[in-house]
């Protein structure tokens, strides 16, 4: 199949040159896709503020002897207030890194699309964006497979978390975003679930 369709975002842009451009897109279907868009960077091009990072799209892309090229791009969504909320826009920006890091090329990763979807809703709409993102982290371990059984920490190397830190991850792990929203928690706690979450995300590299 030389081309495919499917929707995507935009986890990563850079210009190559003075008109073109490299983009790293997130799809349900393909796993990750670099490509170029030839011409993104003129004022006319058909691309413009549609390529952007962040951005969610109908894309068709054709897989060319050398490198895939975006031939179509239609703007589906796109976080506006990310760009004028620099906490929004700083975590938003960390999920499409960790996307690009842990997503494969020609890889089905629905669930994980999904999920990304929700957690960029979630980053739009609430203002307790550190909570969010540490709860995405729990839910794509998960999908990954590195999350280990909350309910049953005593046999794993995290056997020594407080009955009141492991709730926290249950309640990050299993709630919808907008049921977490209003979870206060302490600077301490806060570095205790950054740390607990990156060591998560350790155990799938």
């Amino acid at each position: 199949m030389r081309t495919k369709k499917a929707p995507g975002i935009v986890i990563r842009k850079n210009a190559v040159n003075e008109k073109d451009c490299a983009v790293l897109i997130l799809t349900p279907y393909f796993g990750k896709i670099d490509a170029f868009a030839k011409g993104a960077r003129n004022i006319k091009s058909k691309f413009t503020g549609h390529l952007d990072l962040l951005n969610i799209c109908d894309f068709e892309i054709y897989d060319g002897p050398g490198s895939n090229i975006v031939t179509e791009c239609t703007l589906q969504k796109n976080y506006a207030d990310f760009s004028k909320d620099l906490i929004k826009f700083y975590f938003a920006s960390l999920i499409a890194k960790i996307l690009s890091k842990f997503i494969n090329e020609n890889e089905n990763c629905e669930e994980i699309y999904e999920l990304c979807l929700d957690t960029f809703n979630a980053l739009e709409q609430f203002n307790n964006e550190d909570v969010v993102f540490e709860s995405f982290k729990i839910k794509f371990c998960d999908l990954l497979g590195s999350l280990p059984d909350l309910h049953d920490l005593k046999s794993t190397e995290f056997h020594h978390f407080a009955k009141n830190h492991q709730q926290i991850l249950q309640k990050l792990h299993t709630e919808r975003f907008q049921n977490i929203q209003n979870i206060k928690l302490s600077k301490k706690q806060k570095e205790e679930l950054k740390k607990t979450t990156e060591n998560f995300l350790a155990l799938a590299s």
